[in-house]
């Protein structure tokens, strides 16, 4: 068997230009311009979010205060992001073989509500940044009720190849058309890399089979 984790934004979704205008625009609200662009959010990717943030002098007050402000602007009916429907679909035969988690930086009940509309069913957990912003602690966390098992986590950014690497993730896969250019993502040292949603759900096909 295998434990499977999934990250969300840049995977799943085409969330970038949309996250950063109005991840932005929570930053205005509490007088704080650590974010003004789509650069500056990738640029924070590169290691964790949120503690990029706080290395730009953000307090963790501050921080809270932000993503609650986000957390309302993604519910007044202004926020829309394109979907990767093909990404959706490896994912409901993925869950249907191992336990996935879904380990994000977004909000939990975000990502929950894009899983119910793409009928994705068998997810063990969303954990947010809602829960923890730390994805290494929740990583481990997940980690330690599978006491030895496979692990394979599936990210966008440098800084999810970093923080999977550092909890000692078995198989990191980097995909490409996420947040960050290529060549910036496979600076974390991926095991695994796909510029191309087709060949990313054929490895995955293989790796279910492989397991059958």
């Amino acid at each position: 068997m295998a434990l499977v984790f999934f990250d969300y934004d840049g995977v799943m979704v085409d969330s970038l230009e949309t996250e950063a205008r109005y991840f932005a625009e929570a930053c205005q609200e509490v007088g704080v311009d650590a974010v003004k662009t789509a650069a500056d959010m990738a640029k924070l990717s590169e290691g964790n979010f949120y503690e990029g943030l706080a290395d730009l002098g953000v307090t963790a007050d501050r921080s809270a205060e932000i993503m609650s402000i986000y957390a309302k602007i993604k519910n007044d009916g202004r926020f829309s992001i394109d979907a990767f429907p093909e990404v959706f679909d490896v994912l409901k035969k993925v869950a249907q073989t191992y336990p996935v988690y879904i380990v994000s930086s977004n909000v939990s009940a975000t990502v929950e509500k894009r899983l119910a509309e793409f009928g994705v069913e068998g997810i063990k957990d969303v954990l947010g940044a809602d829960k923890e912003t730390s994805k290494v602690k929740k990583l481990k966390g997940i980690m330690k009720d599978y006491p030895g098992e496979k692990t394979v986590f599936v990210g966008d950014t440098k800084g999810d190849m970093l923080e999977a690497a550092e909890v000692g993730i078995d198989v990191r896969v980097a995909v490409t058309w996420g947040w960050q250019k290529p060549e910036v993502v496979l600076a974390g040292d991926p095991d695994y890399w796909f510029h191309l949603k087709d060949e990313f759900a054929a490895w995955w096909e293989g790796f279910i089979s492989a397991a059958e």
